[in-house]
């Protein structure tokens, strides 16, 4: 029977309660999205992958400053006299 941790209000239970649900239980909690975490239970354990760790690719490179345009003069105010 997994184990979860409650990340909204269930069954008068609080968020942050730990309670033990059965696998439909499980499957609808997470559909909701009232699960905050599961501590044990099916797929708690993670697969491994077969994509490198974020640590192993290498850094990114810094963007390029943009170069400022010269300011524009501003335009002048007021009208027009004839």
């Amino acid at each position: 029977m997994p184990r979860v941790t409650l990340a909204h209000w269930h069954n008068g239970r609080a968020p942050g309660d730990e309670l033990d649900v059965t696998d439909a239980e499980l499957a609808n909690l997470r559909r909701d999205g009232r699960i905050a975490n599961v501590l044990d239970g099916p797929g708690t354990q993670p697969e491994p992958s077969s994509t490198p760790a974020p640590d192993d690719q290498p850094a990114a490179k810094p963007e390029p400053q943009a170069v400022e345009a010269a300011p524009e003069e501003p335009a002048p105010a007021g009208r027009k006299r004839r």
